[in-house]
């Protein structure tokens, strides 16, 4: 059955745009229905009150990054969320068209008023699609950048407080499987939450525990984990192999080796993983200093890192990371999509997100020499208006 209310919106045309689907590009004219895509039709087919012609430029959907602290000088733990809500815009105009609002954790009362006020954020504006929390049932031996004051022992009692303060926008939460018992974990995955493993130093039993609990994803694979060891797999082996978990991976290629990034896709597979840019509060500053899980950070354009050298974040945005390693990994635009925004997506339950199709929704992204010239979020957003030609 149609839904009358979207039949009725004028339609608005995409001409001659170089659309990115699942399986290849094609030239195509794009018809929008208010926030749906409509159809996709030969070029120059497309019929609408407000046509716009793209010239070939490339068409994706948005991009959808479920591991972001920050940027711009904006710390989605320590500022409030007016301040947060600030860089939407930002975000949406370099590409990104839904986030979580990571944060990690730190004492227990004030943790909570990051998490209600990470929540008030998230209804200031629908950019943020929810709330990944890292923590705070870690490992304290893999804790890397995180606070070690953010990191506690599992308490029922606790988790209960997390899940009130979030008020229904935690999407993720982030735990080692010998941290938080399989009882747990089945109570949150039948409140949607996602259960990410990470910050662990669990062996290859505990992780398959924790996946026959509910938990479907990884936090950064490899980042804050014990390597392989060709007689103690570990937690690796076990994520890479199981084909009902996607894994997150940081591609700004200070993280992972290009070699072991290519490694990754080719044992998932297509949308079973997800690329993050863990980005922090620096990220877009180029050379800069500041503070991130409380401890001083210093950040030379291209990474951020403790005192110690420890890798604090990324200072790599998304759309940057994936340009990145699209070059070095000559990747098609299709697996490019699938790392930027389908296996999130999936990830996030949103099946009308994430891929280019009639029914699907009209989050998409123009492209020209790499960069966003033209972002749309439920259809709506400026396109310039030299483009437009009725």
């Amino acid at each position: 059955m149609s839904d009358h209310r979207i039949d009725d919106q004028p339609p608005r045309v995409l001409r001659n745009a170089e659309v990115v689907l699942p399986d290849r590009t094609a030239l195509a004219d794009l018809v929008l229905r208010g926030p749906t895509i409509d159809s996709l039709l030969p070029p120059g087919r497309g019929q609408g009150v407000e046509v716009h012609d793209l010239g070939g430029r490339r068409v994706t959907p948005g991009l959808i990054d479920l591991h972001v602290h920050g940027g711009w000088g904006v710390d989605f733990y320590r500022d409030d969320a007016e301040r947060i809500a600030s860089v939407a815009d930002r975000f949406l105009a370099s590409g990104v068209t839904s986030l979580l609002l990571t944060l990690h954790t730190g004492p227990i009362d004030e943790m909570l008023d990051r998490i209600a006020n990470a929540a008030d954020a998230c209804e200031l504006s629908p950019v943020f699609a929810g709330i990944h929390l890292e923590g705070p049932f870690l490992a304290r031996d893999r804790k890397g950048a995180l606070p070690e004051e953010g990191i506690h022992a599992y308490d029922a009692e606790l988790l209960g407080r997390i899940v009130e303060a979030a008020r229904g926008k935690l999407r993720v939460m982030t735990f080692a499987p010998e941290s938080l018992p399989p009882a747990a974990l089945g109570g949150l995955h039948s409140l949607g939450v996602g259960l990410s493993i990470g910050h662990t130093s669990s062996d290859a039993a505990a992780v398959r525990q924790a996946i026959a609990a509910g938990a479907r994803r990884c936090t950064h694979l490899c980042n804050a984990m014990p390597p392989i060891h060709h007689r103690d797999p570990g937690p690796i082996v076990e994520l890479l192999l199981d084909d009902r978990v996607r894994v997150e991976v940081i591609p700004d290629g200070r993280h992972l080796d290009d070699r072991v990034l290519e490694m990754i896709l080719r044992l998932k597979g297509p949308d079973r993983v997800i690329a993050v840019s863990d980005a922090m509060p620096l990220a877009g500053l180029g050379a800069a200093a500041g503070s991130f899980c409380g401890q001083e950070v210093q950040a030379d354009g291209e990474r951020a890192t403790l005192a110690d050298g420890t890798l604090a974040g990324s200072v790599t945005f998304l759309p940057e990371a994936l340009a990145r390693t699209a070059s070095a990994l000559q990747l098609s635009p299709s697996r490019l999509v699938s790392l930027g925004c389908t296996a999130a997506a999936q990830d996030l339950g949103l099946p009308r997100t994430g891929r280019i199709g009639s029914g699907g929704r009209a989050d998409l992204v123009v492209w020209e020499d790499g960069r966003a010239q033209a972002t749309l979020r439920g259809g709506e957003g400026e396109l310039p208006p030299e483009w437009r030609i009725a």
